[in-house]
């Protein structure tokens, strides 16, 4: 085996590894971001978690940027969103991270009883001085399942 072959292969692994531990730390973030929105509102916890130029992408409006216009967006949110991630990826400079999973929300703030709408979503994340931080967050809505009972 020629040494470049082997330097390319310690390489690689390397890459893979440090990959592994941004998508981890993404994550991390995520989760924690989640649980600070369950403790402290999710109008709060979205402006936290926000890059100074984050980015909401909702359907049928513009964008939302800044941390402080999202918050208002999120004024009067009552109930509980919650979300967990399932997987991610991350940029070769392990500052840059995706992160995708499925989101439940909860009219009465009780994560216990059945969701009223439930999707998924993905955040892109940026490591900053303070830690991660959401540059762009997104979702969809799930249809309801078929023998739902129909909005009156």
């Amino acid at each position: 085996m020629s040494f470049s072959l082997i330097s390319a292969s310690v390489l690689a692994v390397s890459l893979m590894q440090n990959a592994d531990q941004v998508v981890d730390g993404a994550m991390q973030a995520d989760r924690d971001f989640a649980a600070y929105a369950a403790e402290h509102g999710i109008a709060e916890g979205f402006r936290y978690y926000a890059a100074d130029d984050a980015r909401l992408i909702q359907p049928d409006i513009d964008d939302i940027v800044g941390p402080d216009a999202i918050q208002a967006s999120r004024q009067g949110a009552s109930g509980m969103l919650h979300w967990e991630p399932r997987g991610g990826y991350a940029g070769e400079a392990g500052d840059f991270a995706v992160t995708y999973g499925d989101w439940s929300y909860h009219a009465d703030g009780n994560r216990e009883t059945a969701p009223v709408a439930t999707g998924n979503y993905v955040s892109v994340w940026r490591l900053q001085d303070e830690g991660w931080r959401y540059v762009l967050d997104t979702g969809v809505s799930n249809s309801p399942p078929a023998d739902a009972p129909a909005a009156e």
